[in-house]
């Protein structure tokens, strides 16, 4: 199975050392809280997802490509924040254990960046600490 993702407004993403909280939910989401940094696109992001199988298990594995108005040069490993226009709960793609690595590439002409993430799961929603969002019933975090 491939699956497109559409509607991506905003892409945001955070180094490691700026994660603060990260919980998972039993129902498939989870909370986070860290310093996001914006990702300047010039023009819609492509996010592709496949569903994989083999001998280990399942694995998803996530491409994400997106046009930069100016270089990042982003080194450190980070998790990657995106929010949709179409009133979707926003995506982490990443995780603490499982970190992202952007790649970029520069040209006369334009700038790209692009990652591929393979994982065992789905990439997650993304909920608020006050337990709206996806989750049913309310989720409440584990700490304070």
């Amino acid at each position: 199975m491939i699956r497109s993702i559409n509607h991506i407004c905003r892409v945001r993403y955070a180094s490691l050392s700026e994660v603060t909280r990260l919980v998972y939910s039993p129902s498939g989401g989870l909370a986070v809280t860290a310093a996001w940094q914006e990702l300047p696109i010039s023009k819609p992001p492509s996010l592709t997802i496949a569903e994989e199988y083999s001998k280990a298990g399942r694995s998803f594995t996530a491409t994400f490509r997106a046009w930069i108005q100016e270089r990042r040069l982003v080194q450190d490993p980070v998790i990657v924040r995106l929010d949709f226009n179409d009133g979707q709960p926003p995506i982490l793609i990443g995780s603490v254990d499982h970190p992202v690595r952007f790649v970029e590439d520069h040209s006369l002409t334009q700038k790209n960046l692009q990652f591929t993430h393979r994982f065992w799961a789905y990439p997650f929603r993304i909920v608020d600490w006050t337990g709206t969002g996806i989750f049913s019933p309310q989720f409440t975090p584990p700490f304070t």
